[in-house]
């Protein structure tokens, strides 16, 4: 997997934090990389070149979080997720930091998983449209083991290789129709 050119953090959503301190989190983690690698915090998430940037994404959805991690490129990218956008995978890409922890997020991912988004992730040329991108992604999502069958994973991983928003709410929709074939036949098969 990839190594991206910046830093990265995270306050995950969860029952513990409050999202005024999840942002205050955040935002005091940006202040301190702008601070310490000498980069302009609070750089609007629009890709612009220009200085190094020091970003902070506030309930993102995956475009935020690409077009954020282009304005941050060479910088500091901080985000504070959003229930409608897990991140989890693009924590584990990224090698994010959890703010409400101070840890490494855990790569909890499987090799045969790790192997799978790389793979799917070579298919997204066309966006995983109808056609070769499509039929090599869902040929894919089709040969995973159940345990390996997680979206939130999945997504966000691909997010932090630079899949769009677009592309990946068709890749979850394609791996709902396979999944769901396969539990069919699967059923079938045991009955």
């Amino acid at each position: 997997m990839s190594v991206l050119p910046h830093r990265t953090a995270w306050v995950p959503i969860d029952d513990h934090t409050p999202l005024d301190d999840a942002a205050e989190l955040a935002a005091a983690w940006v202040r301190e990389q702008a601070r310490a690698h000498a980069l302009q915090p609070f750089a609007p998430a629009n890709g612009s070149a220009g200085p190094r940037h020091a970003v902070l994404a506030y309930l993102p959805d995956y475009d935020d979080v690409s077009r954020s991690i282009q304005a941050a490129r060479h910088g500091a990218f901080a985000a504070v997720e959003s229930g409608a956008t897990p991140l989890i995978g693009w924590a584990m890409e990224t090698k994010a930091v959890d703010l409400t922890t101070g840890e490494v997020t855990a790569d909890t991912r499987s090799p045969a998983l790790k192997e799978a988004i790389e793979r799917i992730h070579f298919f997204d040329s066309n966006g995983w449209s109808r056609g070769f991108g499509a039929d090599g992604a869902k040929r894919i999502l089709g040969d995973l083991r159940p345990a390996d069958r997680d979206k939130k994973v999945i997504l966000g991983s691909l997010c932090a290789l630079g899949s769009r928003g677009k592309a990946l709410e068709r890749l979850s929709e394609l791996a709902d129709r396979v999944w769901k074939r396969r539990s069919i036949s699967i059923g079938a098969d045991s009955g």
